[in-house]
């Protein structure tokens, strides 16, 4: 049986001639309540336009045609003109939805004091509303004040035990505190709550992760995709996992359906650059990383990333150039000082090696990698062997305590090798090769204090960024934690063609690498509820 649809008839929008001349309608009240509900209709439908032409038309207006005008102006963007709607709204009629509203907005602006007020002149009025304890609890929460926001937020979840908004919010406040197993328990919990939700299982797989527990990681994201298999994070956490464990063919199968949806998305492209860099397909890589710098230049990691795959193609001064960037952007960043140092120990400048090479191990003096390139450097500049001994101890002491506090996965095992080679070389002469470090995870967990290995210049300040000809910077971690199985411990020599003058400009019109997928267009990404009022 076929089913008719009853259209609104254009003759409701514009006035008619008897209504134009009858003074009797304009003062008659339910002539101007009766198309309320048209209003509610069209609202709900986003017919903004025809709600703004009915309005514009009326002779008069009631507190109902204000309060939805309000709501378009605030679906519209233009917050400023809602909010000066809603306190009319409340002067005619100072009800409990009327308030909500103004502090809604003046959140929405930003002033977050005054909006604290308007909810608490709103909770006067009532006791057990779930929206104005969450919605206080977030404006604590962007000013920072997380005890006043959790005790809010606790609150709200004490009338609804079901919301999930209120579990990421307090799960988040959890992690700016540093508090890494109250915010997993908070999840967990929310999760229980909310067993059919992918972001709540999404941030227990993220901090899974981050402790290097892999199996419970890729459950949680594996759930998450069950219940949505189009959820964005999910699938950009399970190729994390993925790629991680050297599978890059499956992780690119898997970005192609993240690519379709943001096809501009920075961290996909390096993610993606990475994958076909442990493939060994290293014109693809650059592509994808560039394309990524293109659309984040200041993301450190791309950065970071462009820099390992320019040293492992034996172009060492563009690798210092996009290392000199990412320091730029961040000069705690202990591996990317450890790679300048490989970077400029091949381009024959030994002084600022050492000088990169101290201020990293300062920086952090446990990371393995670190140290092995630094035994290396002083293998090949001539240092004494007690000295190299000396760094190769730290090497072994802090690798193993590493690899008993991590997965295994997370070391490469063949810098023993390497180290072995330094302390009884078959010959006399030294290695000339540097190892260079595979970028690390993300979400590694914080390596143990040792005490700090003993070098020549213990007082070394930090390397000047100026000695480098500027350029954007690149650093060699993918922003999602890509990484490579098994680096190749000597860099391959590669040939180079010199191109008559003005043939390298027919090499930029060539077009990057894109992937084609015949994944169906997925809808659109939830927005994130911890952070909307």
């Amino acid at each position: 049986m076929a089913t008719t649809t009853n259209a609104v008839p254009p003759s409701i929008l514009k006035p008619s001639a008897s209504s134009i001349g009858s003074s009797k309608l304009s003062n008659d009240p339910s002539a101007i309540e009766k198309y309320n509900w048209l209003l509610h209709v069209m609202y709900g439908r986003g017919e903004y336009d025809r709600i703004q032409q009915f309005i514009r038309i009326q002779s008069q207006k009631n507190s109902y045609m204000t309060y939805i005008q309000a709501l378009v102006h605030r679906q519209e963007g233009r917050i400023v003109e809602a909010l000066d709607l809603f306190q009319t709204c409340v002067i005619e009629n100072p009800s409990l939805v009327n308030i909500k509203q103004v502090a809604k907005s003046l959140a929405l602006l930003g002033r977050y004091r005054v909006a604290i007020d308007a909810y608490k002149e709103a909770l006067t009025r009532t006791n057990n509303d779930w929206e104005i304890f969450h919605n206080l609890g977030l404006c604590y929460m962007q000013l920072r004040e997380f005890t006043e926001a959790k005790q809010y937020l606790l609150q709200a979840l004490q009338i609804s035990e079901i919301q999930e908004a209120s579990y990421l919010a307090l799960g988040k406040i959890y992690m700016l505190e540093g508090e890494r197993e109250e915010a997993e328990a908070t999840f967990e919990r929310g999760a229980r709550r909310n067993p059919e939700s992918p972001t709540l299982f999404t941030q227990i797989g993220l901090l899974a992760f981050e402790r290097a527990h892999y199996t419970k990681a890729f459950e949680c994201f594996g759930t998450a995709l069950t219940f949505c298999p189009t959820h964005t994070p999910a699938i950009m956490a399970a190729c994390q996992v993925i790629q991680k464990h050297g599978d890059a063919d499956v992780a690119l199968s898997k970005y192609r359906i993240v690519y379709g949806r943001k096809p501009e998305c920075a961290q996909v492209w390096n993610n993606i650059g990475m994958c076909f860099f442990s493939k060994k397909k290293f014109v693809a890589a650059v592509s994808c990383l560039k394309r990524a710098n293109y659309l984040a230049p200041f993301e450190l990691y791309i950065l970071y990333n462009l820099a390992l795959v320019h040293l492992y193609l034996q172009q060492n001064a563009s690798a210092a150039i996009f290392l000199q960037s990412a320091i730029r952007i961040n000069r705690k960043h202990a591996p990317s000082y450890a790679l300048l140092g490989v970077a400029l120990s091949k381009l024959n400048d030994p002084e600022n090696a050492l000088r990169a090479y101290t201020y990293s191990l300062k920086l952090d003096p446990t990371d393995p990698m670190a140290l092995l390139n630094y035994a290396i450097f002083q293998t090949n500049t001539g240092v004494p062997k007690s000295k190299v001994d000396t760094t190769l101890q730290q090497f072994y002491k802090n690798y193993t305590e590493r690899a008993t506090s991590t997965n295994q996965r997370e070391l490469d095992d063949s810098m023993l090798d390497i180290a072995k080679r330094l302390i009884a070389p078959t010959s006399g002469i030294p290695p000339q090769s540097t190892y260079a470090s595979p970028p690390k995870t993300t979400y590694s967990s914080p390596p143990p204090t040792t005490t700090s290995v003993q070098h020549e210049q213990d007082d070394v300040s930090s390397p000047s960024t100026s000695m480098f000809s500027p350029r954007k910077p690149h650093e060699v971690k993918s922003y999602d934690e890509d990484t490579l199985e098994k680096p190749v411990q000597e860099t391959p020599v590669v040939k180079t063609k010199i191109f008559d003058d003005g043939r390298h400009r027919q090499r930029r019109g060539k077009q990057l690498p894109t992937l084609s997928t015949n994944a169906k267009p997925v809808q659109n990404e939830e927005q994130d509820e911890s952070t909307a009022f």
